[in-house]
């Protein structure tokens, strides 16, 4: 699990010139930085191991893609105070999706894209209740009216974070403690788009970067 922050940050600036006499010089000094009250760690259940085992080729239909059972996994988030968060995902075989929108699951010996998957939050719970999801296109700056859907998609491309009622358009709410259902969503390429001449890795990774806001 890979975290992002903000931390104490120093910025100098000097205004200071060549004089010809010895003038007395100076030079500006700006200070910037954010204090967030308490951090968080997350777990995530079978030791962030989504296996789908092993999947039989003449079971991938021919032509079309090949729906997997999803695999769910439990997410505990556990923050010393409250504090407000989000997630964004990060892809870590980038390239081997063939949905850009989606995660990769790597590639077959002849490099041909096994497929891809989804990641899906769902029964989310924030400060034991119930969570109503909230998205940033535009890293925090705006956000969209928070609601409750059946499942909460994790973007490689938007902020995603939890409010603790609807229609909040302020970002998610503080909060010391959020649980969940991660659901890995995986598809297989068409059977006919394969090389399948011996065992084929399936070999997808993502990291879920939580963010201080």
């Amino acid at each position: 699990m890979k975290f992002t922050t903000k931390l104490l940050t120093l910025a100098i600036a000097s205004s200071a010139a060549i004089a010809p006499t010895a003038f007395a010089q100076s030079a500006d000094l700006s200070i910037a930085g954010k204090i967030f009250p308490g951090a968080c760690t997350v777990q995530l259940g079978e030791g962030g191991v989504a296996d789908f085992g092993d999947i039989r080729a003449d079971t991938l239909n021919a032509d079309q893609v090949t729906h997997l059972e999803p695999v769910s996994l439990s997410m505990d988030v556990a923050c010393q105070s409250e504090v407000r968060f989000a997630f964004k995902g990060t892809d870590n075989v980038q390239g081997t999706s063939p949905n850009p929108q989606r995660f990769g699951l790597g590639l077959t010996p002849s490099d041909e894209r096994i497929g891809s998957a989804d990641l899906h939050l769902e029964e989310v719970l924030v400060d034991s209740g119930t969570g109503y999801a909230t998205y940033s296109s535009n890293d925090g700056a705006t956000w969209s009216g928070s609601s409750l859907v059946r499942f909460f998609n994790i973007s490689k491309s938007a902020l995603i974070g939890f409010a603790k009622e609807a229609s909040v358009v302020t970002g998610p709410a503080p909060m010391k403690a959020m649980q969940a259902r991660l659901d890995v969503k995986a598809q297989i390429q068409p059977k006919n788009d394969l090389t399948i001449d011996g065992d084929v890795q399936i070999n997808g990774g993502a990291t879920l970067n939580l963010i201080y806001l």
